[in-house]
């Protein structure tokens, strides 16, 4: 099987958001919803304090809790994609994605009774080559591909940064490479 995934360079993301923009215009997402977001963290105390930026979505786990606790396979893995998609007709709105997520990515979408989350652009990305976030990045921090080729062209990113769950939960498909302050277990939001 196939293993698609994301790839974040921290050190190239000033944090404008953009990706987030165009994954909430492309998804047409209501207010207060986003399929991917950048937050902001900052570490160390004045004068010495450091800040960094991360753009994340869904990880397309490799073992998705998602997909294990969903009642009705409407979470599932696309097998050719190797990404994990939500299949909208099968959906029942229980939410149960929505709670066994460690990372906090499905969510409830109330107007459709639904839930929804990153779908990585399956449905664009034949035409497009890319999932949407990606193209829209004006700084490259975003790449997206087998994950694989993203783990032989990055060999310095890691699957574990301190303001995110521990790999070992889920496997996730998504690479960091960024500043050593994003290993710092002293963060604190910041809000920009």
């Amino acid at each position: 099987m196939t293993r698609k995934g994301f790839y974040f360079d921290s050190t190239r993301c000033v944090g404008c958001k953009t990706c987030q923009v165009a994954c909430k215009l492309k998804n047409a997402l209501p207010l207060g919803i986003t399929y991917r977001s950048v937050a902001n963290y900052e570490v160390g105390e004045y004068p010495s304090s450091k800040y960094y930026h991360v753009s994340r979505t869904c990880n397309h786990c490799l073992d998705a809790a998602c997909v294990a606790n969903c009642p009705t396979g409407a979470m599932y893995r696309d097998e050719e994609d190797g990404t994990v998609q939500h299949d909208d007709e099968v959906c029942i709105g229980c939410e149960t994605c929505v709670k066994s997520c460690p990372y906090g990515v499905p969510v409830y979408l109330e107007e459709k009774r639904i839930t929804g989350k990153c779908n990585a652009c399956i449905d664009t990305r034949p035409e497009d080559g890319v999932p949407t976030c990606v193209a829209a990045c004006g700084t490259r921090a975003l790449e997206f591909g087998e994950y694989d080729d993203l783990v032989a062209a990055h060999p310095d990113a890691v699957q574990e940064i301190a303001c995110m769950p521990g790999a070992d939960m889920t496997h996730p498909s998504t690479l960091v490479f960024g500043h050593e302050c994003m290993q710092d277990p002293d963060y604190r939001d910041l809000v920009l």
